[in-house]
């Protein structure tokens, strides 16, 4: 099968490999035989896609002073915003202030925490492999970088939302919703 497979291939190869021979003999029209092509050009490039135009703030990241604190006794203080090509990273300390356990993306990775942005787009987090439920144990403090899959495009307002479903105000609750509001407009250009 594979011999077929190979056999089918062959003639396809060959035949482009002397398409590219016949390119390289054309002579430009008008010139006389022996003189050399025209000298070659630079492809124009693209515009681009994923640069910092279309990166929020620049793909620069951008300080954050926020600090939410949730009934629960959990306290998470976001420290830095950035856009990157393929991901959003926010900067994050959060305080267990309880005496258990709590988890900031309870259901492993359901789409449960995200960045949502004028649009209505989601920009959905990426848990660490090490920790997917972003566990804090009692009387911890973790300190890190949150990792949402996708650009943060320019904007005005977006939404950092940790468990979506829980609870922003129930203080027996392990699983402590946020939802804070992204101050986007205050960056620089």
């Amino acid at each position: 099968m594979a011999y077929s497979a190979l056999r089918a291939t062959l003639p396809l190869v060959i035949v482009l490999a002397a398409a590219a021979c016949d390119r390289q003999a054309e002579e430009p029209a008008g010139a006389p035989a022996g003189s050399p092509g025209p000298a070659a050009t630079a492809p124009t490039p693209a515009p681009p896609t994923s640069g910092p135009a279309s990166l929020w703030n620049g793909g620069q990241a951008a300080p954050l002073d926020i600090q939410v604190a949730h009934p629960d006794g959990v306290v998470l203080q976001l420290t830095s915003l950035q856009s990157r090509p393929t991901e959003t990273v926010v900067g994050v300390r959060v305080i267990n202030g309880r005496d258990r356990e709590i988890q900031l993306n309870r259901f492993n990775n359901n789409r449960d925490g995200f960045i949502v942005v004028d649009s209505g787009e989601r920009i959905y987090l990426s848990p660490p492999p090490g920790n997917p439920r972003l566990a804090i144990q009692a009387g911890q403090t973790l300190e890190g970088e949150l990792v949402f899959l996708g650009r943060l495009p320019p904007g005005q307002t977006a939404i950092l939302v940790l468990n979506e479903n829980s609870s922003t105000d129930n203080q027996y609750t392990t699983n402590p919703g946020f939802r804070i509001d992204l101050p986007l407009g205050s960056a620089r250009p």
